[in-house]
């Protein structure tokens, strides 16, 4: 009959206890070699936790500023084809439209012309687009598209084309209502803010933002050919063949110097758009290196992980084959 003293079970409560560190250790180092960090940060950084929070507070900052840097990306791209859409437009429209006039042939004028309403109602689309909830040609009114619809400036324009004497007298009306400072594009066609939109704070004190709105000079000058031309081929303004000429010509020079602009103004955006580049590969190669030191600070050292390892593993085989030789334990064995 075997006999349990108070010696025994102490000494079991003592190997309970011992197999359960030891368990508890080895649950630790493996996950320590498993991740590469360290699982008790206090004992690393001996309570000093001043230098990894430091760090922490850069990557999020870090973070932070790629975040928008990606954002203002992603306007001043779209921003970018949708103006390189416009001026696709123009290219096929302003160029062959002044050799038809150039030419004189009223049937050449009139085919090439005819496409103009299209090229319009495309171009304020590519204008009036919206990204990431911002439409990007409205300046400061970011929820608001830039422009009215083609159709609806197209009406604004009709009481001008029916008034006119000639063509240089609707010539005139139009440089003026779509030129003017408080002219009718302003206060008529004109939807968004005057100044430009919001920026974007892409690193420390570096802020971008998109400079271009459909108030631009050369965009002007563009849906003014665009519009002269479509009027002229719905029959609108004043008649004959002289003035279908001369208002067609003049559609076709705006829209070839309106292009000319757009090109400048792309230029402009290609600024803004390296800028932007430059602050993320800056903030890239930041966080790199933040990383660099975080991982200085919390990571462990495989090889003495390891050796430690190895140990709480020969620890416990020792715990389990002592246990078993307790509990195999008689007066007869302890005799032998």
């Amino acid at each position: 009959m075997p006999i349990t003293s108070v010696a025994d079970q102490a000494r079991s409560y003592h190997l309970r206890q011992q197999h359960a560190q030891v368990k508890s250790d080895l649950t630790r180092l493996t996950q320590e070699l498993a991740s590469g960090q360290t699982s008790d940060m206090t004992r690393t950084l001996g309570g000093d936790y001043s230098a990894l929070a430091g760090i922490e507070r850069s990557l999020r900052l870090t973070e932070a500023y790629r975040s928008a840097g990606a954002e203002a990306a992603l306007v001043t791209s779209s921003a970018q084809s949708a103006l390189a859409t416009v001026q696709a437009e123009l290219d096929q429209i302003g160029p062959s439209l002044l050799a038809a006039t150039g030419v004189g042939v009223s049937h050449e004028m009139e085919i090439v012309a005819h496409s103009a309403g299209d090229r319009l109602n495309t171009a304020i689309a590519m204008l009036n687009q919206e990204v990431a909830g911002r439409a990007l040609f409205s300046g400061t009114a970011t929820d608001t598209a830039p422009l009215i619809t083609g159709d609806a400036l197209l009406t604004q324009l009709a009481p001008l084309a029916a008034g006119a004497t000639d063509a240089a007298d609707l010539i005139a009306m139009l440089d003026s209502w779509f030129m003017d400072p408080g002219g009718g594009f302003e206060t008529l066609a004109y939807q968004g803010g005057t100044g430009p939109a919001a920026g974007f704070s892409i690193a420390e004190g570096e802020t971008v933002s998109n400079p271009l709105t459909a108030l631009d000079p050369p965009l002007r000058k563009a849906l003014m050919g665009m519009a002269l031309a479509t009027l002229v081929s719905d029959g609108q303004g004043p008649p004959g063949d002289a003035n279908t000429r001369e208002m067609l010509e003049y559609a076709a020079l705006q829209m070839i110097e309106g292009n000319e602009g757009i090109t400048d103004m792309r230029a402009d955006l290609g600024d803004v758009e390296a800028r932007i580049e430059a602050a993320q590969v800056r903030g890239d190669t930041a966080r790199g290196l933040l990383e660099l030191e975080r991982n200085a600070l919390t990571s462990i050292d495989p090889y003495s992980v390891a050796t430690q390892l190895q140990e709480a593993e020969t620890r416990l085989e020792s715990l389990y084959l002592l246990t078993t030789r307790l509990t195999r334990l008689s007066l007869t064995e302890f005799m032998r």
